[in-house]
């Protein structure tokens, strides 16, 4: 009689875990019809560079540093070395920061690797996501590193040739906490201050045999693990303070704070969905959760939408991972209001009009062949340039016409 209740429990259970994660379980794992390219008249084409054996591939991340010019973070060692998804094999070699220049009077034929000056060689480099600061004198570049000893943050001041044109950085700080276990995308709020999302509670870093299992059951069971913190540092003396915003977000990634300062989005991978919260300097509030047809990545805003890249579908992505293929789907939306600021002046939030409605657009969409495992869609609106970048891409990162 025990053992048929015991076994009612867990069928119960089971049956609940399923029906309350059928959006996400449907979102990664049903295989999606998708074309070689729809990309909704963005004319798409690859930025590749064309030199032999480059290492300008696997993307993670990009950002816009001024119209015309933007960095990408980008890692060909990440099929051995992954502290989000696995596995950590081998921190050699090192990964890169590249530059790409696509304004009418550009410098370059195509992506050139950075300069990091005064940053060791000796210092393993594994950039994940990146950002630059808003202040205009002094701007910053700051990059996630998953270096073999432990995750710290570097900071890179921005240098522009005057004689070549061409950008470079100049290394000057890391920062480190304790409590920085699992980074994985940052969003500047001042010169001064970033929001972080840290990713899992258990890592891949884990002594054996805990790593063998302990974050691959965080991810499959969507334990909300996840968190989003607030950092305050300076450049010279490092990190002041980590304030924790919201825990208990299952796979925290990509993160994005709205242009009017009002929103901050939150990309929970393995639920599909961005999690909407009203930004109050110090604290943030639950809004909403907005569902997506695949498992988001990285999210940035673009004017009046919220651009969302990610994976649509998880046996794909894990079989390139494993190094078993080497294409993946790649799918990007758009999230934006249902209405227009009614105001015309401003003053009609962005959070405030999503919070009564919300659009979800489809920008691009592949079955691979074009782009594989997107991560990450950024736009330059003054140039209206797009960019799409790929986890485990190894031929560039996709360039396209902003569509609004």
């Amino acid at each position: 009689m025990l053992s048929s209740w015991k076994s009612v429990v867990v069928v119960g259970f089971i049956s609940y875990w399923v029906y309350s994660h059928q959006h996400a379980l449907k979102a990664q794992l049903l295989s999606k019809d998708l074309p070689r390219l729809y990309d909704a008249g963005a004319e798409c084409s690859i930025v590749k560079d064309k030199h032999a054996n480059t290492r300008f591939k696997f993307c993670e991340d990009g950002v816009v540093v001024s119209p015309g010019i933007s960095i990408f973070s980008c890692d060909p060692g990440r099929l051995k070395w992954n502290m989000v998804m696995g596995p950590m094999i081998d921190p050699n070699p090192r990964g890169g920061l590249w530059a790409v220049h696509y304004d009418s009077n550009s410098v370059t034929q195509g992506p050139y690797r950075l300069d990091l000056n005064y940053f060791s060689p000796n210092v393993d480099f594994h950039p994940l996501g990146i950002e630059v600061t808003p202040s205009a004198e002094e701007p910053r570049v700051l990059v996630i590193n998953h270096k073999r000893d432990g995750p710290t943050i570097e900071v890179f001041r921005i240098y522009f040739s005057s004689e070549t044109g061409l950008l470079s950085l100049e290394y000057e700080n890391t920062l480190q906490h304790p409590s920085i276990t699992a980074p994985n995308a940052i969003s500047a709020v001042s010169d001064q201050a970033f929001i972080l999302s840290q990713d899992h509670r258990f890592t891949y870093r884990l002594g054996k045999p805990l790593n063998m299992f302990l974050p691959l059951l965080e991810t499959l069971f969507v334990l909300p693990l996840g968190r989003v913190n607030l950092v305050e540092f300076d450049t010279v003396d490092g990190i002041r303070k980590v304030h924790t915003l919201k825990s208990g977000i299952p796979f925290a990634n990509g993160v994005a704070l709205s242009d009017d300062s009002s929103t901050l989005a939150v990309a929970s991978t393995n639920r599909a969905e961005v999690q909407l919260y009203a930004w109050n300097q110090n604290s943030i509030e639950y809004v909403r959760a907005i569902k997506v047809p695949f498992s988001p990545d990285n999210i940035a805003f673009a004017g009046d939408s919220l651009l969302v890249a990610g994976h649509p579908h998880l046996p794909s992505f894990m079989a390139v991972k494993k190094g078993k293929t080497h294409t993946s789907p790649s799918w990007v939306s758009s999230i934006a209001p249902a209405v227009f600021d009614e105001t015309g002046a401003g003053e009609d939030s962005w959070i405030s009009r999503v919070a009564r409605g919300a659009r979800v657009s489809d920008i691009l969409k592949s079955d691979g062949s074009f782009l594989t495992s997107s991560s990450g869609a950024f736009a330059d609106m003054d140039m209206e340039t797009m960019f799409v970048v790929g986890l485990y891409d190894g031929n560039g990162v996709a360039k396209c016409r902003v569509v609004t």
